[in-house]
């Protein structure tokens, strides 16, 4: 097993317990009728059980009220995954990529646009939501990527390449939504400048060879790399561009 194996399992094994802690440490009460729950299966599941010997400490019965939860097929509770969009918004024309920051990203550093699922709601509904919301950029066709486990708390991220229709929809709107400090179009060639020597962690810098004040970007162990980097390559209309990444 070679160290990139090694550093993916390791990494997935890490998500998956980060996530059941999380949700064991927020969810000590039963959401039916408020008492204490119970970790089972290894702490894969809470139960709200009918007996409690605690209670007798109190000098209570050690059998508990009833409680709905009880009496259902769903008699257990499941550790939850929110669904989250994450997209790379090319221009009509293809030969730009919108990027946003927030204001805790270090100087230039830019990302893809992103925002939980809202009930009953679509992923292309909320891709094309998210981005309007987030920078008041109109979206027509949307194009479901790839995804990639979030464990902070318990997110699903669902990556996207989504495209304006018409220049006239491009305009960037940041008063809709507060959450970005910023929002730009970027062309083709800096991306593909910024994924070759300014990638990076938030809490990195940027390599030997990038220019002071360029772009910067997520690493590639991050899923906004991977589709700002898929969508500069492939062409949404058909057929594969050539790019030099």
């Amino acid at each position: 097993m070679d160290a990139d194996t090694r550093s993916a399992n390791a990494a997935a094994i890490y998500a998956q317990a980060r996530a059941l802690i999380d949700w064991n440490t927020r969810n000590t009460f039963c959401g039916t009728c408020g008492h204490r729950t119970i970790a089972v299966h290894s702490g894969t599941k809470r139960a709200c059980p009918p007996t409690d010997v605690a209670r007798t400490a109190e000098g209570l019965p050690a059998e508990r009220p009833a409680c709905s939860t009880r009496t259902t097929i769903s008699n257990l509770s499941f550790p939850r995954t929110d669904p989250t969009i994450i997209v790379a918004v090319m221009s009509a024309d293809a030969q730009r990529i919108l990027l946003g920051r927030s204001k805790r990203f270090p100087p230039n550093w830019y990302s893809t646009l992103a925002g939980f699922i809202e009930p009953a709601e679509s992923v292309e509904d909320a891709v094309r939501r998210e981005v309007w919301e987030e920078a008041g950029v109109t979206l027509s066709r949307v194009v479901i990527h790839s995804s990639q486990p979030w464990p902070y708390p318990a997110n699903l991220m669902i990556g996207a390449i989504a495209q304006v229709s018409d220049a006239a929809h491009e305009t960037i709107n940041l008063e809709h939504d507060p959450e970005l400090e910023d929002a730009k179009w970027f062309d083709i060639a800096e991306v593909e400048e910024a994924l070759r020597n300014g990638v990076s962690a938030l809490g990195d810098g940027p390599g030997p060879e990038y220019k002071e004040g360029a772009l910067r970007l997520p690493p590639p162990t991050a899923i906004a790399n991977q589709l700002i980097r898929a969508a500069i390559s492939i062409d949404l209309l058909g057929g594969e561009k050539n790019s030099k990444i």
